[in-house]
């Protein structure tokens, strides 16, 4: 850890590297995880890190939260915590005595902790099921008591690797607000997943690892061109529910910043717009957003 501090910021990584050797016997080759990332995160902010299986975004969290030292590079943060599923483990514990558990072993292990068990329950939404076992919860409590566990710690900094991964559409808005509360409170995020779009309606900010390297915001992200019959009707349907659609000619051009390809053509299939064809390019200079013609037929949409 270096000797420099910042301190209007929970977490600042400088040109980060990390390094591991392929768990193989006999074979000496090295596998980069991170390749020089720089990263700050303010306190009160949620930043969250897209990247497909394999970017490198465990590894960066693990490194955050102190778990993994860099073989490179230089880490700065405020008390951090790891956000995991060893809570789990205690299925057949009610969830206060899972957190009991939990907060002696703290103590017993000399760790600084927060024996306020009642309001750590109530702010992780929690004293409803506090007598449920833990391994009855549905997947959104489950969650949130994985993140009381980490309370116990009062850390300044949360490290959690696919947060929502597996919880439902209510349940996933309810833990959103949940974690937008700890924001409100001055508890900083930083947050995984594969797509963008998962991290959107939580972080602020989006960064995106490939193959362990963090993109610069100006990148270009690329975007899906979609050839469909109604070209304007289909951009006006499909506006609704993606932001940045755009007309091109017969073709829809939508940008992968905030959704992959895959969950844009899932949209477009739940909508019943008929795709005919589809490329990734380069997002390129802006086109004309269309709005839903009254004299082109709506056969897209039908």
């Amino acid at each position: 850890m270096s000797s420099w501090r910042v301190s209007s910021n929970a977490l600042d990584m400088r040109r980060v590297s990390r390094r591991f050797r392929a768990g193989i016997d006999g074979c000496s080759a090295v596998v980069t995880a991170l390749r020089e990332v720089s990263l700050r995160v303010a306190r009160g902010e949620c930043v969250g890190v897209c990247g497909p299986s394999g970017a490198g975004k465990t590894t960066l969290l693990l490194v955050a939260a102190g778990l993994l030292s860099p073989d490179a590079g230089a880490v700065w943060r405020a008390s951090a915590e790891w956000v995991d599923e060893a809570s789990d483990a205690l299925g057949f514990l009610t969830v206060r005595g899972a957190l009991e558990y939990a907060l002696s072993q703290r103590e017993l292990a000399g760790r600084s902790c927060d024996g306020d068990l009642a309001a750590i329950l109530e702010r992780a939404e929690l004293a409803e099921v506090a007598g449920s076992r833990v391994g009855q919860l549905t997947a959104g409590f489950r969650a949130r008591l994985r993140v009381a566990h980490a309370l116990l710690a009062r850390p300044a900094l949360l490290c959690i690797d696919e947060p929502l991964a597996g919880i439902g559409p209510v349940e996933r808005r309810r833990y959103a607000t949940f974690l937008a509360s700890l924001q409100r409170d001055g508890m900083a995020l930083l947050l995984s997943a594969r797509h963008r779009a998962l991290l959107a309606p939580v972080a602020a900010r989006v960064v995106t690892l490939d193959a362990g390297r963090l993109l610069d915001a100006s990148e270009d992200p690329g975007a899906i061109e979609l050839h469909v019959r109604t070209p304007i009707a289909a951009a006006g349907i499909l506006a609704s529910h993606l932001t940045g659609v755009e007309r091109r000619g017969r073709t829809l051009r939508v940008p992968l910043a905030r959704a992959s390809a895959e969950e844009i053509l899932s949209t477009c299939l739940a909508l019943g717009i008929r795709v005919r064809g589809s490329r990734i390019v380069s997002a390129g200079p802006p086109g004309r957003v269309a709005e839903p013609d009254a004299h082109e037929e709506l056969d897209d949409a039908s």
